[in-house]
């Protein structure tokens, strides 16, 4: 390879060429070039609404969306000594990660094509994965066969699969991952976090049917190996009617087609560290600043939106999941955004979670955004939420409505879904109590409702 092509790489959706990434090391700069055919293509769309199809992003737009990308925390670390690439050198990892990423789009080195990618696969037996959960402290659950497969972004534990029934394989080359295990996390401060998560998705995922007649929440189940996993399938993969490439023992591996989306930050062109509102910290010196992900920026998107009003009732009901589990880590990177050239579609919701069954003192409860001034959920009556409607620009009349219907389906739901077999031994004590926190939150905002409306708008 040229010294031309070191700092090069070539982004490809499928099979198709899009653009050129480079890096110029001495000016510590990015460029995004669009292949004219992508960019004058029906089908073409700009990767996001901050890396225009003209090719003007600026560098510290692309770079802001290549570091969303990645992995944080320990599985950053991992990627980081494993690769040894710095984690302050975002093209090198995403050089590294790059070849499965969240969305739609392959990252492949200058000259390389996903034509020469084959399908490479090995089946994951329950018995290693078990063994592998247990020795997290001294393997990294990230690292596979030698090599690093986590390349989306989160701070949890997880681990890309192809899955067939219950039949995992780790996938690589032509073939994408159609599954997201996540399994318990390591810190004693988080017990039964699977059945807690699953608990509040199947909640979200009965109230959306109840209500709009469709789920548009990520489809999850528990998978026992027999410690418990939860298995998320992939919304930005779709599987492709009749393709498979034949795996052991006759099983069938789907092919998946990959589609794009992007996260609330990169659509709102913020950094990864600028997912909270406070974006550097609640303590009392620095507060009062909230430069990072909020409720009235992430409402901003409904200017890219391809539908604005099925959007803005999505984004909604996020917002009402916030405030009826008490899932204070609802940031900036737990929402997202399916990609076309019509605009924006609010995707499907994840990473729901009662936080506040958990310790407050192991554990943090103040909202990562808030509800106008207010970052304390018990803090958030009436008139924080009138103030978040006049910040985010959502009618008060139309909140307070979906509100009300949302909490009227929630104390049915949150009921029936603590019923749910699914749940053993301790989980089930703990989704009960997450069901009487939810019944119990929905008749207190049931009594708030009526009151958004009725505050003049010079209040605000």
């Amino acid at each position: 390879m040229n010294s031309e092509n070191e700092y090069a790489l070539d982004l490809f959706v499928g099979q198709v060429f899009v653009a050129r990434l480079e890096f110029h090391p001495e000016q510590d700069t990015f460029s995004l070039a669009y292949s004219p055919t992508w960019a004058s293509d029906r089908r073409g769309y700009a990767l996001s609404p901050h890396l225009p199809l003209d090719g003007k992003a600026t560098s510290s737009s692309i770079r802001r969306f290549l570091e969303n990308l990645l992995p944080e925390g320990r599985a950053l670390d991992v990627a980081s000594v494993h690769s040894n690439i710095q984690k302050n050198n975002i093209f090198g990892l995403v050089r590294y990660l790059g070849k499965e990423t969240t969305g739609a789009v392959t990252f492949l080195s200058a000259n390389q094509t996903p034509q020469a990618l084959v399908p490479q696969f090995r089946e994951l037996p329950h018995s290693e994965l078990q063994e592998r959960i247990k020795r997290r402290n001294e393997v990294p659950f990230t690292v596979w066969d030698g090599r690093v497969r986590m390349s989306i972004a989160g701070f949890q534990d997880k681990l890309l699969v192809n899955r067939v029934g219950d039949r995992l394989f780790l996938v690589d080359g032509s073939l994408s991952s159609t599954h997201i295990l996540k399994p318990e996390p390591l810190s004693t401060a988080l017990p039964f976090m699977v059945a807690n998560e699953h608990f509040c998705m199947k909640l979200a995922s009965r109230m959306s049917v109840r209500r709009y007649g469709q789920d548009h929440v990520a489809e999850v189940d528990i998978l026992r190996v027999p410690d418990p996993l939860l298995s998320i399938r992939r919304f930005d993969r779709r599987l492709r009617a009749g393709q498979f490439v034949h795996g052991p023992d006759g099983v069938k591996l789907p092919v998946a087609e990959r589609l794009h989306i992007i996260d609330a930050c990169q659509a709102t062109d913020i950094s990864v560290a600028a997912k909270y509102e406070r974006n550097l910290g609640n303590g009392k010196d620095v507060a009062h600043i909230r430069d990072g992900a909020s409720l009235e920026r992430l409402f901003t998107t409904r200017q890219y939106l391809e539908q604005p009003a099925v959007g803005i009732r999505r984004m909604t009901m996020w917002v009402v999941t916030t405030l009826l589990t008490g899932n204070s880590d609802a940031h900036g990177k737990n929402l997202s955004y399916y990609v076309s050239r019509a605009g924006l579609r609010v995707a499907e919701l994840y990473d729901l979670v009662s936080v506040m069954q958990y310790d407050s003192q192991k554990l943090e409860h103040d909202l990562a955004m808030a509800f106008g001034d207010e970052f304390k959920l018990e803090d958030v009556k009436s008139f924080a939420l009138a103030d978040f409607c006049e910040r985010a620009k959502v009618s008060r009349p139309f909140f307070a409505r979906e509100l009300v219907a949302l909490c009227e389906i929630a104390i049915v739901e949150a009921i029936a879904q603590s019923a749910d077999p699914v749940y053993t031994g301790e989980e089930v004590a703990l989704v009960k109590t997450i069901a009487d926190f939810v019944v119990q939150r929905a008749k207190l905002l049931l009594n708030l409702a009526k009151e958004i409306p009725k505050f003049k708008k010079d209040l605000f």
